[in-house]
């Protein structure tokens, strides 16, 4: 499993619908091969925006990529949590991977988790997947007919949260 981790200072991208790149944000980062992605809010976001400090804010897993213009690919998601400040502290969630991102001042992780990262991820994935919102995603562009998608996701998803 390919998990994008990233660090957010701002809210609206992704949007409501679940597309990741609906403001052209992170341009090529959201270019990277993933499975997984999770959105955690900076430490110091930009003003108005001090919600998500701290928070994991958003997951979008299966995703469905939009060749369109801008920095990069815009990307929905077969399954997609947009929590913003209500999502759960990163720190209790994750302290190792949390300490990559706020001491060591990381700004997205794509490869190289530690073992102990591993864990946390799935953990959180995990919770995140068995939240009662996390639903398909309601962008015109997802499709649900890839069968490998949907197997991939209930791997995912383990015990089948997300099937």
């Amino acid at each position: 499993m390919r998990v994008l981790t990233y660090k957010r200072t701002h809210t609206g991208d992704p949007d409501k619908r679940g597309v990741f790149g609906s403001s052209d944000c992170m341009g090529s980062v959201r270019n990277r091969a993933f499975d997984v992605v999770i959105g955690v809010g900076s430490l110091k976001p930009y003003a108005g925006d001090e919600a998500i400090a701290g928070k994991v804010t958003w997951i979008g897993v299966g995703p469905v990529r939009n060749f369109g213009g801008g920095r990069g690919d815009q990307v929905s998601f077969e399954r997609f949590l947009l929590l913003d400040g209500n999502g759960p502290d990163f720190a209790a969630e994750a302290p190792a991977l949390s300490q990559r991102f706020y001491v060591k001042n990381a700004r997205s992780i794509s490869r190289s988790y530690s073992s102990q990262e591993k864990v946390e991820l799935e953990r959180l994935i995990a919770k995140l997947l068995a939240h009662p919102e996390c639903k398909p995603s309601s962008s015109a562009f997802v499709s649900f007919k890839t069968e490998s998608r949907r197997a991939k996701c209930v791997r995912i998803c383990s015990r089948g949260a997300c099937s």
